[in-house]
């Protein structure tokens, strides 16, 4: 630091006499400038601190005179340097005469002004800049976590958009409230007009109505949730029949439908409830997931544009009372025709009237893909599935093809690429209810599946009664020679409110397309309608149907017909074979065990386990459609008395659920033959390719020898051969050889270095051919400084040479040399014929991708040596 001082003035005599009798200070002597410089001067410092007193960070003291000017130093300076106002010898002689006149005054450094001392902020009070940053982000990540999920959530379900429409996620509810929530009873009066779909031997019934007492006449509705195990046995007054949780998001409807694949469940369509009154909600997809036995809702679904049908985008309607089918190999469902009215659709007036549908929806699963639907020709359908409404396929939008409600639909498998879809029953009530007209059950409505068209096909035999709300099913025997669709119950329209329940058994049998009555008299259970049916372990289950006023109660109302004896029977019997056995064809599935009874095979020939000889409509040839050639579909039998698959279909595709047509030309055979002939042209291909790559081995092994041999005779060549050499050997080969050491003496000036003839620092000779004409073995030097082969040097130029290899590099006049500069690269890339002469050793794949010029090279080293 450095400070300035004016000094008191003092007028005392003695301290001037003192002053100016200094000993002088003369800057040019030596001596008296290391004297002062090797003075320290003393400083006196007054202070209040006590001794031994430990430091908080305060000072005290240094209590004097204000100070004019204060000015800090670098760090080290010493503290009354040689700014001060009095020179260092003057210091001294102050301090060993005059210590009177400095004793009781503090000294120059005493008088420093006491300032504050600054506060200094540390790490201890204020965090690092980064501390800070990483704060706010995490209050910021914290604020996302909340805020979000807050403002999507929408009384319980998370949406999202889904090809257009928004789809709700219900978040699982706690295991509380699952404990809180009822299941569904098991135990009631009756049950009918629910919806129900079997997945590896269970069958889910869900919804519909029910009553508790005989007479209860409202409040039927319900959105119970029920399985019936079927891969155990029990008896039918006593099914194995569990009541799931009710669920809080799917409606409670009636006479929808429950689709199905293998792994989920999916509510379409349905009516609410008319005692009490009940509006309905906005139409949604309910998908019910096995596994995690969780429901999951899509909303507001519009249509995907595709074949026959109605254009993009437009908004899915909730029907009920129509037909529905599964078929979860092919991953597609249908619904069938059905009503859209008031307890259907919201906002619908009551003084409007009920309307009658004749379309086809179609609902592609999450995953499959559909040639029919435009946007899933490629790709699989998003996880809210995709609807097709198909409203003019065929014969669809004629006279003959009428509106209805209250059928079935059945699948067939076999006929057509993708198999065909019956319609069977139904019918529609009009002029308030006083009217009806019913689907003939004489002509039935087929569908093709891969071309998206209806057809119309003649029954022959007794057709049963013109039906509504019956159920129906279908089984095969393994070789699928037959499909026989079993049809029970249902009821008429009329008198409304008084109708009559059916409780016969008829079958169908395809392609036959004839109608047989069964004989089922014995024990046969109430007639009933609005019934629910599975085919399973060959025999058809009955669950639940309306069995009128006169009967109070149908409990538990299952019930169990053995398709293959055509009765009923008091239990069910399951087949020993895993649950999910036969899985990939729902046919087969379902008929494990059955055998064809005697009553379908005098219509269809054959026996009990199939060989039917009927392949045609009994009416006469279809015209046109899936059965114009009356070629029945191929199966092939796994094991005896087991079940079937189908191998390959018409359309040269093959899998679950199609068949091929013999006759003809198969696409898929012709594909495989033509996938063999090529693997058997590539199989020969490549053993032509082995042998000639021995040979090549061979004829490089040869080639390395004959190279070992001429590293000798190099030498002694070179020994003994010049410009006047003499002997056996002829004029020509001494001008080579004199050329050749005129070349080599030369060598070193060129840009590129030429040997002869290998030497011993060679191991593996390179060989070039030196002729004026090119061939694809040649290195592409084209020096003509070869060195005379040493048959010429001992044989006088004799043609008859194994070793020459004459034919191959050139005759007898050519010369061999090798290029360091013009030995190409060439042989690296695999060419087999340049490595064969550039010392390197043949490779297979070079072989098999130029077997020409490898068969050159053999041809043209084995020719030498003849």
């Amino acid at each position: 630091m450095t400070f300035n001082k004016f000094p008191p003035r003092n007028s005392d005599p003695e301290i001037q006499e003192k002053a100016i009798s200094r000993p002088r200070f003369n800057s040019l002597l030596t001596s008296d400038r290391l004297r002062e410089s090797s003075r320290l001067p003393a400083i006196h410092m007054a202070s209040n601190i006590r001794k031994g007193r430990r430091s908080i960070f305060r000072e005290e003291g240094l209590v004097g005179d204000a100070v004019e000017t204060h000015e800090e130093s670098e760090h080290g300076e010493r503290a009354g340097s040689s700014l001060d106002t009095t020179s260092p010898v003057e210091r001294n002689n102050t301090s060993d005469g005059e210590e009177d006149s400095s004793k009781g005054k503090p000294t120059w450094l005493s008088k420093l002004a006491p300032t504050r001392r600054p506060r200094m902020r540390t790490a201890s009070s204020a965090p690092p800049p980064f501390i800070t940053g990483l704060h706010r982000l995490s209050m910021i990540a914290l604020l996302i976590a909340i805020v979000l999920p807050t403002i999507s959530y929408n009384n319980g379900r998370q949406k999202v958009e889904i090809s257009g429409a928004d789809a709700g996620l219900i978040r699982p509810i706690r295991s509380g409230i699952i404990e809180d929530r009822d299941d569904s009873p098991t135990d009631v009066c009756t049950r009918w007009a629910a919806q129900s779909a079997s997945i590896n031997g269970t069958l889910y019934y869900y919804g519909g109505r029910s009553k508790t007492t005989g007479d209860q006449e409202s409040n039927t509705w319900n959105n119970d949730f029920l399985t019936l195990d079927l891969t155990k046995s029990w008896d039918i007054s006593s099914p194995a029949l569990n009541g799931l949780p009710q669920p809080s998001g799917p409606p409670a409807v009636s006479l929808g439908y429950l689709w199905n694949d293998l792994e989920r469940l999916y509510l379409y369509g349905g009516e609410f409830s008319d005692s009490p009154t009940q509006q309905p909600s906005q139409i949604s997809t309910w998908m019910y997931d096995v596994a995690s036995s969780s429901w999951r809702e899509f909303q507001n679904p519009e249509t995907s544009a595709g074949n026959v049908s109605d254009p993009e985008g437009v908004p899915i309607q909730r029907a009920a009372e129509g037909a529905g089918v599964s078929v979860p190999e092919l991953g597609v469902s249908w619904y069938f025709g059905g009503h859209l009215d008031w307890s259907t659709t919201p906002e619908w007036s009551n003084q409007v009237p009920r309307v009658y549908l004749k379309s086809l929806l179609e609902f592609t699963h999450p995953g499959y893909a559909n040639s029919g639907v435009d946007s899933l020709r490629s790709s699989g359908a998003p996880e809210g599935g995709a609807y097709r409404n198909i409203t003019w396929g065929g014969i669809q939008n004629q006279d003959g093809f009428t509106e209805r409600a209250d059928g079935v639909l059945v699948y067939v498998p076999g006929w057509g690429p993708n198999g065909i879809l019956l319609g069977l029953g139904g019918g529609v009530v009009g002029d308030h209810e006083t009217t009806d007209a019913f689907a003939s059950m004489s002509t039935i409505d087929v569908y093709d599946i891969k071309t998206s068209v209806w057809y119309h096909q003649k029954t022959s035999g007794d057709a049963p009664q013109v039906r509504v709300n019956p159920c129906a099913v279908i089984f095969s025997p393994p070789d699928a020679s037959s499909f026989n669709i079993y049809m029970y119950g249902g009821q008429n329209l009329l008198p409304y409110g008084n109708q009559t329940q059916y409780t016969d058994i008829w079958i169908l049998t395809v392609p036959s397309f004839t109608w047989i009555k069964v004989d089922s008299s014995n024990d046969e259970p109430p007639a009933r309608a609005g019934h629910q049916c599975a085919a399973r372990d060959g025999q058809m289950v009955v669950m639940g149907g309306y069995v009128g006023t006169d009967i109070p109660c149908d409990k538990p109302g299952i019930y169990n017909f053995d398709a293959s004896n055509l009765k009923w029977k008091s239990s069910f019997d399951a087949a020993d074979h895993p649950a999910d056995d036969d899985s990939d064809n729902s046919v087969l599935a379902g008929s494990y065990g059955y055998k064809v009874p005697d009553v379908v095979q005098s219509v269809v020939g054959g026996s009990s386990d199939g060989g039917a000889t009927a392949t045609q409509p009994a009416d006469g040839p279809a015209t046109d459609g899936p059965f114009k050639t009356g070629t029945p579909p191929v199966f092939t039998v796994t094991q005896s008395g087991g079940t079937a698959t189908i191998t390959s279909s018409p359309d040269g595709g093959s899998g679950p659920g199609s068949a091929s047509r013999p006759a003809g030309t198969n696409g898929g055979l012709v594909a495989a033959g033509v996938i063999a002939g090529l693997a058997g042209l590539a199989a020969v291909y490549l053993g032509f390719c082995a042998w000639l790559y021995r040979r090549q081995v061979a004829a490089y092994k040869r080639h390395m020898a004959v190279a070992n041999r001429y590293s000798g005779a190099v030498e002694e060549d070179e020994a003994f051969g010049g410009a006047g050499a003499a002997g056996t050997a002829g004029a020509a080969a001494g001008a080579m050889r004199e050329k050749l050491r005129k070349h080599r003496r030369g060598s070193s000036s060129g840009d590129s270095e030429h040997f002869g003839w290998v030497g011993h620092h060679l191991s593996e000779p390179k060989w070039m051919t030196t002729t004026d004409d090119t061939s694809p073995m040649t290195s592409g030097s084209g020096s003509g400084s070869g060195r005379p082969r040493p048959s010429e040097d001992r044989g006088g130029g004799s043609t008859n040479n194994p070793f020459a290899y004459d034919s191959y590099l050139g005759g007898a006049g050519g010369g061999l040399g090798r290029s360091k500069s013009t030995a190409t690269r060439s042989t690296a890339s695999g060419g087999s014929a340049e490595g064969l002469l550039d010392g390197r050793q043949p490779n297979f794949f070079s072989v098999v991708l130029g077997p020409r010029r490898a068969l050159r090279v053999v041809n043209g080293m084995e020719d030498s040596r003849d």
